[in-house]
């Protein structure tokens, strides 16, 4: 084989793998990159497991999680920021069962809901066009009132 054509074999194998590397998929229990702020993102994942009326037995901001349960299944939230100054969130059951797999995508379904909703100056709207800036805890507890 003459050098050219090994030259142009070789780059076509590297950009080959450059491109497949380049690729990049969500798994089941992640969703897009987030371009808000953290505080934000955090507020709309957990938000969006109030909506499936979680109870929460960890908020933690400043690790970026939140682990809730509905109905015997557990989810975990993990919000991480990124090196590019995006955030990644993942929700992860803590079971392998068919609810839990529902949960999980109602859950990402209620995310990707409100992140499509969030304006670039205001806060969450709801379909009637009322604007909120996050959750409201109930008085009573950890859990958020539905």
């Amino acid at each position: 084989m003459s050098a050219t054509r090994r030259a142009a074999v070789t780059a076509a194998l590297l950009f080959t793998l450059v491109s497949v590397v380049g690729c990049t998929s969500v798994s089941p229990g992640g969703v897009p990159d987030s371009h808000i702020s953290i505080e934000r993102t955090y507020d709309v994942a957990l938000a969006a497991m109030a909506d499936q009326r979680m109870i929460f037995s960890v908020q933690d901001r400043r690790q970026g999680r939140i682990v809730g349960t509905v109905e015997g299944s557990t989810l975990v939230a993990t919000i991480q920021p990124i090196v590019d100054g995006t955030t990644r969130v993942t929700f992860e059951p803590q079971g392998n069962t068919a609810a839990d797999a529902a949960l999980v995508k109602r859950v990402t379904d209620a995310y990707n809901a409100r992140m499509s909703k969030l304006g670039l100056l205001g806060g969450f709207k709801d379909s009637a066009g009322t604007e909120y800036n996050g959750p409201v805890p109930c008085p009573s507890g950890p859990a958020f009132c539905p």
